[in-house]
Order: structure tokens, then C-alpha cells, then sequence
């Protein structure tokens, strides 16, 4: 999610960064297995170690290379980072299971008990000026202290549940400790943080995280003010950033540049902290050069992962991701197009911008709440209602009294046809399953799914059905109604302020825990997005 924080980006784009080739260069070995999925073989992943490096614990890490200020300065920040600090050994398959001593996945699905999940707590130090945009005020209207409230309360209700919250800021004391140990501090925060590089023994993790007050507001000696630092305020969603598979992290990418602060910061957490060494990445968004957001993915099970994609995430990450995990990938279209794009203008108008950031990714429309059992906007996602739902005849309503423009109404109307559709990337080749232009709700419901609508009420062809969507589900699903996270089978917590939604998930046997969460659904997230499971029971 992207908005807590200045507003949402739908200008932003999502062409692939170069891609650093380090395997001549850093000794990579590279091995590939057959791995057996469902009782048959599903095809080769790829396993990365470190040749002759010891198994990953703090008192044998190795260094990694070091590099001089000008090989820093020749690279990009994320290339520099990516080619200077590689994770020790990307592994896949059972292999990262094995190594970490779990002996089994780290999550099954995204429903099963949880454990450790990592967040981020705001803070009133918070820095929430962002220079991203060509404002010329900075991002004003946050209530910083409700914010903070209101995500204290998730906390203990993720506590009473029995998860165990990791902080964030905690991994990176962690990390940085054990970066100033190998030596290796001050060219990360070189390639990083350049405008920090220079007083590395002062920077802490408050300072990453734009919480310096030395450093916050600091004129230079021309007198003006220069930010340091990119507003901080998304950082809290942090699904986002990166998620966890039966096998392992993948670490995301984002499509919003003032977000990709928040990938090399975990990207560093998670090649020194010692909080999150027992947690293995698989796959790495930022060195591979591929847009993906973790608010887009959810796992179905050992063998299947849900991705939205054509919004914040590429859709060439589907087929990508089936054969580097070995699971099949259920692609859900959120917009339809081939690549992203982060040229001006490529959300379309400000009207069409609107419609999209509604649908931001997949957890805002759909989520688990149970073992088969799903979380979701009626109408949208039922093939059988693609140009008949209320929405659509909103739009043509409105395109009739000649009330928008006709370019913006057909571009809604197409966005909301081709919405929700899937096709399905097959475990190990990632080849293309036909799915007969299906939609979500009805490629789910024909695996066994019982869906539980938005607002709590189905599709109805009727006066009062438009009725009740436009003026009831789409209010409850701007609150982030389906965005709700699973603590365990059958129990989820969510917002406050979807009452019809809470009721339908009781009335379906789901137990529902809200806490009020005004300046957070204001941010176009919701606990799913605030919470990056690390261990499901």
C-alpha cells in the first residue's frame, strides 16, 4: 500500500532495472534439482550458494566485497546494492527448509496459526515530507498520533492471538551492529544513503528510518532545506516489501520509487540481522530487475500462489515465479497490459487513477479468511457479470448525460471487463494453463471455495442489488473491508467501520476482531498490508 503517507503514485512505472551479473565475478555456483510436487516431477530450480562459505550464522559470515567511493558512485543506488551485497546463497526448494533446521515450510498457506510476522510501528518522529512528487507544499493532513494508536492496537490484538511481532527497527540495530562487526557499514550506506555516507558512525537505525531529529529538518549552508531522507511513512505496510513462501522469502520490488528506500533496507536487514538470519530468500525483486509487491501475493497452499498483476506488479513475474519456486501461480489480472510503466500519465486520467487505486493490489479486493473460503468484492470477479455490474452502468450512466469524458469511461469500462481474470502459470517450465477467460471468484469456487462478499451481499440484477453496492460495498471496500489478515484457521482481524462485512464473515462461521483504524485505511491498506508473516503454524 502507498498512500498513508503522501498519496497514492499513479504516475509511477514499472520498467525493469538493469540486471547485475555477478556468477564469474563473486563465485556463484550454480545448481539445479528436479523437485517432486504432487507426486510428480515439477521441473528445475535454481539453488545459488556461495562457493566454500560456511552455513549462515553471525560468527562466520563473511564480508561482503567492499567497494570504493568512486565504484560506488558509478553505480545506481539499487544496482550498487545489488551487485555489492548479493544474499549469501539464494535457495530454493527444500534445501532452504533444511537449512534454516524448521523442517518444514515456513508457511503453508496464508490462513495457518501465526507466528512471527514482522511490522513497523509508526512513531510521532516519523519524517512524512516527501519530495517524490512536484508538490510545492509537503504532504500535510496525517494525524501522526492516531495513526500511532490505531497501530498499536493491531499489535495487541496480533499478541492476543499468540503471533509474535518482530519490529522492524529492531532488525536493523541488529543488522548495522553486525555490518560495523565485517566492515562492510560504510560502503553500504555509501551506495544507500549517499547524503549519509559521510558521518557513518553517527547513523543508527532511527536514521534510516528518517527518524533523526538532528537530521530531519537540517538547512544547508546556502539556507535552504534539503531533505535528506524520503518521506518514511509507507514503511508500515509492510507485506509489501517482501513475503513469505513454503520455501522461503521473496524480497519485492517496488513499483513506486519513494518505496524503494524499503527494499534495500530490508534487503540490508536481511543479510545481517541476526533477528532474521533462520529466514532464507528465495527470490530477490531488486537483483533480478522485476516489479513485484507483495500486497499482490498470497499462498494458497505448499503448491499454489495467488499474484495480482498489472498494477503494482509486473505480469511477466507469474510464469518467472512458477519456475523459481516450483508452485503453480495463479496470475489475477488487476489491469490489463503486458508490462508497467512509471511514464506520466500511465494510470490514465485522474478519473480512471481513481478507479485503479481502489483496486491498489490483490489484498484490497480479495483475501483468505479460511481453508478454502475467501473474502471478496461481489460483481467484479464473476465472469457472467463482466459489462452488467453496477459500476459499469454507473459509468455508462454517467457518459450518457454527457457528465465525464467518453475516453475516460471507456478506458473504466474496459479496465472493469477485463478485471479479475486469470490464467494460471504452471510449477517448474511455467507454462500457460488455458482457464477459458474465467474470473477469480468463479476459478476459486471451482476448486471447492466458499467466497463471502464485500458488504455481504451477492450479485442481485436488480434496483435495489445496484443500490446496495454502490451505496453500501464500495464504502466498506474503500475502508479496506477485504483487507483483513488471518491469525489462524477461521479467525482474522480487520478494520472497524465495515459493519455488513463483519456481519456476512460471522454469519459464515468467521471469527472477526476489528480496531478503529481511521488514518490507516486512509493510506489505501489494510492488516494484511501491516503485517509480513514470517511462520505460519
Amino acid at each position: 500500500m502507498d498512500a498513508i503517507r503522501t498519496g497514492v503514485d499513479p504516475d509511477r512505472s514499472g520498467t525493469d532495472s538493469d540486471r547485475m551479473q555477478h556468477a564469474a565475478s563473486t563465485g556463484w555456483r550454480i545448481h539445479s534439482f528436479q523437485g517432486a510436487w504432487r507426486g510428480a516431477a515439477r521441473g528445475i530450480s535454481v539453488h545459488c550458494v556461495r562457493a566454500a562459505e560456511p552455513p549462515r550464522q553471525t560468527q562466520n559470515r563473511k564480508a561482503p566485497p567492499m567497494l570504493d567511493r568512486r565504484s560506488v558512485l558509478k553505480l545506481s543506488a539499487g544496482a550498487a546494492l545489488s551487485a555489492a551485497f548479493p544474499f549469501a546463497g539464494l535457495a530454493s526448494g527444500a534445501s532452504s527448509v533444511a537449512a534454516s533446521g524448521r523442517g518444514r515450510p515456513f508457511v503453508k498457506d496464508d490462513i495457518g496459526k501465526l507466528g512471527k510476522v514482522l511490522v513497523h510501528s509508526p512513531t510521532p518522529d516519523d519524517y512524512t515530507i516527501d519530495r517524490a512528487g512536484d508538490s510545492l507544499i509537503p504532504g500535510l493532513g496525517r494525524d501522526v498520533d492516531a495513526a500511532v494508536k490505531q497501530h498499536a492496537d493491531l499489535l495487541n490484538l496480533l499478541r492476543q492471538s499468540g503471533a509474535q511481532p518482530l519490529e522492524l527497527i529492531d532488525a536493523l540495530r541488529g543488522a548495522i551492529e553486525e555490518a560495523r562487526r565485517q566492515g562492510s557499514w560504510r560502503a553500504w550506506l555509501s551506495a544507500a544513503h549517499p547524503r549519509l555516507s559521510g558521518e557513518p558512525e553517527t547513523v543508527t537505525a532511527e536514521t534510516l528510518l528518517g527518524r533523526d531529529p538532528e537530521r530531519q529538518f537540517r538547512r544547508w549552508e546556502d539556507g535552504t532545506y534539503r531533505n535528506i531522507f524520503s518521506g518514511s511513512g509507507s514503511t508500515i505496510w509492510t507485506r509489501d516489501a517482501a513475503f513469505m513462501t513454503p520455501k522461503g522469502l521473496v524480497v519485492c520490488n517496488a513499483f513506486s520509487p519513494r518505496r524503494l528506500r524499503e527494499n534495500m533496507t530490508l534487503r540490508f536487514a536481511l543479510s545481517h540481522s541476526p533477528m532474521l538470519e533462520d529466514f532464507p530468500v528465495v527470490f530477490d525483486g531488486v537483483n533480478e530487475g522485476l516489479i513485484i509487491e507483495g500486497g499482490d501475493a498470497q499462498v494458497v497452499d505448499e503448491n499454489t500462489l495467488l499474484l495480482g498483476t498489472g498494477q503494482r506488479t509486473d505480469p511477466r513475474a507469474a510464469p518467472i515465479l512458477a519456475r523459481r519456486l516450483g508452485m503453480d501461480v495463479v496470475a489475477v489480472q488487476v489491469h490489463k497490459t503486458d508490462f508497467l510503466s512509471r511514464r506520466p500519465g500511465a494510470m490514465g486520467s485522474a478519473a480512471v487513477a481513481d478507479l485503479r487505486v481502489l483496486f491498489l493490489h490483490l489484498d484490497t479486493f480479495f483475501t483468505h479468511v479460511d481453508h478454502e473460503h475467501a473474502l471478496a468484492i461481489p460483481w467484479l470477479l464473476e465472469a457472467e457479470h463482466a459489462g452488467k455490474d453496477p459500476l459499469t452502468r454507473y459509468i455508462e450512466g454517467a457518459r450518457a448525460d454527457l457528465a465525464i469524458d467518453p475516453d475516460d469511461a471507456a478506458a473504466g469500462i474496459e479496465f472493469l471487463k477485463e478485471f479479475g481474470k486469470v490464467s494460471v502459470y504452471r510449477a517448474g517450465m511455467g507454462e500457460k494453463e488455458d482457464t477459458e477467460e474465467m474470473k477469480l471468484v468463479d476459478y476459486v469456487r471451482s476448486k471447492g471455495y466458499r467466497v463471502t462478499h464485500v458488504g455481504g451481499q451477492a450479485p442481485a440484477d436488480s434496483a435495489e442489488g445496484f443500490a446496495f453496492f454502490l451505496r453500501e460495498t464500495l464504502g466498506e471496500l474503500r475502508r479496506q473491508a477485504s483487507n483483513v489478515v488471518a491469525t489462524a484457521p477461521g479467525e482474522v482481524i480487520a478494520f472497524d467501520g465495515s459493519p455488513l462485512t463483519r456481519a456476512a464473515l460471522e454469519r459464515d462461521g468467521v471469527r472477526v476482531r476489528t480496531f478503529g483504524a481511521r488514518e490507516l485505511w486512509a493510506g489505501h491498506g489494510g492488516p494484511h498490508c501491516l503485517t509480513m508473516p514470517l511462520a505460519r503454524g
